[in-house]
């Protein structure tokens, strides 16, 4: 029996061999993948096998499965996360941000250390539109000292939003006043501004990963949006729940469009529904604390 339909050293994964990577990426990382959209990554699948000069399907899942090779998996996961973002995308949240949810941390004697989570950070650029809000708000920016994190389980993606360089199709939506602001051009590529890189940090891990979850602390504000859509029923009631521990009383999760449907109203009710925003509820916190005690 092949283990591979071999052709001029190309690697051709069974659809048996693809349902094994699928179910094995659902259990560890959460993502779906259909039949649709596994034949999608069918090809970057096989070349992580190939530069990882592996001969054969029960030499990778073995690695994979029994192994734990850290690094393949990281690639595995690279290979098959959808990383498709732009600025100022849904830029009515950043606004609601900035203007009018921020502000009340001022005027109502909040606390005035706030952290901010969004999770996937993909390449960086929702977690910089959030930075450009704040800083167009110099009441709220001199005023609060907020940390900025990103974590996404692509470590690609965790390098690119470091170094901080857009193509013009990244930036295509952003207004040109930003543009002009925070960026520099250079051979059609966008640097942003090395001052501003530093406002935010960024993390690669997997929201179910326990371990690394319970290191990133508690936050007062989380913005996921649209990564519910790529999981099952299961695994999107887990991730709500994760967030709903990540969030400290009264915290704020900015969802995306497509999310809406999922939030789970037992934990979280509406703050600004057709912005599709959510407040961790009073009642659940209470009985969180109680369970605590």
């Amino acid at each position: 029996m092949k283990l591979f339909a071999m052709d001029n050293n190309k690697i051709n994964l069974t659809q048996e061999q693809l349902k094994k990577i699928a179910n094995y990426i659902q259990k560890e990382g959460g993502i779906l993948l259909d039949k649709n959209r596994l034949m999608r990554f069918k090809r970057k699948l096989e070349n992580v096998l190939i530069q990882n000069d592996i001969k054969n399907f029960q030499d990778f899942y073995h690695r994979l499965r029994f192994k734990k090779d850290v690094h393949l998996k990281q690639e595995i996961f690279n290979a098959v996360t959808i990383n498709e973002t732009y600025f100022w995308r849904e830029n009515n949240q950043f606004d609601y941000l900035a203007n009018i949810l921020l502000p009340t941390y001022i005027t109502q004697g909040k606390p005035q250390n706030i952290r901010i989570l969004t999770a996937p950070c993909s390449s960086g650029e929702e977690v910089y539109s959030i930075v450009f809000a704040i800083l167009e708000n110099r009441e709220v920016f001199n005023n609060l000292n907020i940390e900025l994190i990103g974590i996404d389980i692509d470590s690609f993606m965790i390098t690119k939003a470091k170094r901080a360089i857009y193509t013009k199709r990244s930036v295509e939506k952003l207004p040109k006043k930003y543009l002009k602001k925070y960026f520099k051009e250079i051979n059609s590529f966008y640097h942003l501004d090395r001052k501003l890189r530093n406002y935010a940090n960024f993390l690669q891990g997997n929201i179910f990963d326990t371990n690394f979850i319970n290191k990133l602390g508690k936050f007062d504000i989380i913005f996921s949006r649209n990564m519910l859509i790529y999981f099952n029923d299961n695994d999107k009631q887990k991730a709500i729940e994760i967030f709903h521990r990540l969030l400290n009383s009264n915290g704020i999760i900015f969802l995306g469009h497509a999310d809406t449907n999922m939030i789970n109203h037992k934990l979280f009710i509406p703050l600004k529904t057709g912005l599709h925003i959510y407040k961790k509820d009073y009642i659940q916190n209470d009985l969180n604390n109680t369970n605590q005690n």
